[in-house]
């Protein structure tokens, strides 16, 4: 993971629950996950599939974080 991008998720932390987001938050968040997974998956509002998105965003950013402490 970048290092933005692991700034930027510990800035917007609440964006990984269930929250709604704005289209530019929603990019970024899919722009991350395919950064880190080298998938190219398009930006959607499908409710799963941003949740399994957060899931694995939340799981990455947590394993860095363990690691920085």
């Amino acid at each position: 993971m970048k290092e933005e991008d692991f700034q930027w998720l510990k800035a917007n932390q609440a964006l990984l629950g269930n929250v709604r987001m704005i289209p530019e938050d929603l990019a970024r968040i899919f722009i991350i996950y395919n950064d880190i997974t080298g998938e190219g998956k398009p930006i959607t509002s499908c409710g799963r599939c941003v949740l399994n998105i957060k899931k694995r965003l939340k799981f990455e950013y947590e394993k860095l974080q363990s690691i920085r402490n």
